[in-house]
């Protein structure tokens, strides 16, 4: 009798971790949100943005393409405007993703390092705080 409840216990306790892991399922920043902040920056042509599972420690990255203007100069500088403006959007706490999001301008693609900012998230935040 006891190694039965021993087991039901553990296999009930193993239950409860997988249904709590499936709360944190939901990403841990706002695409809208994040879409918003990197519109409002002037010079941005487009934004497209999504969270991805699957990237980084905590299963998710943020990637996607900001249309700048054509003058390289130009969009370097909009571009880390953008980037900025991505650091102040609230995250879940704790949460630490990857970066993927890109510059585009003139058919060239700009990355984050190009401009010199980490493609973390809490690099992101340090870097602009």
């Amino acid at each position: 009798m006891s190694v039965i409840r021993r087991r039901t216990a553990l296999l009930g306790g193993a239950a409860m971790v997988f249904g709590l892991s499936g709360c944190s399922s939901e990403p841990p920043i706002d695409e809208d949100e994040v879409r918003d902040a990197v519109a409002g920056v002037g010079g941005v042509t487009s934004v497209d943005v999504r969270m991805r599972e699957g990237g980084g420690v905590s299963g998710w990255k943020l990637e996607g393409r900001v249309g700048l203007p054509a003058d390289e100069a130009e969009a370097h500088a909009v571009y880390e405007e953008c980037l900025r403006a991505l650091s102040t959007v609230p995250v879940k706490a704790g949460a630490n993703f990857k970066i993927r999001l890109f510059g585009e301008t003139s058919g060239k693609v700009i990355p984050p390092s190009v401009v010199g900012v980490p493609d973390t998230w809490s690099g992101l935040r340090d870097h602009f705080s």
